[in-house]
């Protein structure tokens, strides 16, 4: 039987970088309550950090502020989370690149998500990225 942690999930709207700190400081009190290793909660941390970012700087439009909501849920087998903004999306032909040029300005965060999780994948649209890591 599979053991069940507590799920948290974040409604918080951010709408700036600096709101990022207190949302890794909440994620990084469920992880140590959690136990998991000290690797895990790195990588966790950066790649929740890189989808939060790019939700910040992408989403939105000239005249909507962007806003990202975050949640995530644990459990004996894995990490899941899933980020999503308010803008229009990541286009497809990059949702669907291998992320191999590590020299463009942008495209690292998917890079690294894609390097570190067992799974990442975007909603239809492509303003929500939702990423697992299993133990």
């Amino acid at each position: 039987m599979q053991q069940t942690m507590q799920t948290t999930q974040l409604h918080m709207e951010l709408t700036t970088l600096e709101q990022l700190a207190d949302v890794i400081v909440c994620l990084q009190e469920q992880l140590k309550q959690w136990n998991i290793s000290e690797e895990k909660q790195v990588d966790i941390k950066l790649c929740i950090m890189e989808a939060v970012q790019n939700a910040l700087l992408h989403g939105g439009s000239e005249t909507v502020l962007p806003k990202a909501r975050v949640m995530w849920k644990c459990d004996a087998e894995q990490f899941c989370f899933t980020v999503e903004d308010n803008g229009a999306g990541i286009p497809l032909d990059i949702r669907e690149n291998e992320y191999t040029e590590t020299l463009k300005e942008s495209g690292r965060g998917l890079l690294l998500m894609h390097a570190i999780l067992d799974e990442v994948s975007f909603n239809e649209t492509g303003n929500a990225i939702t990423g697992i890591l299993r133990w």
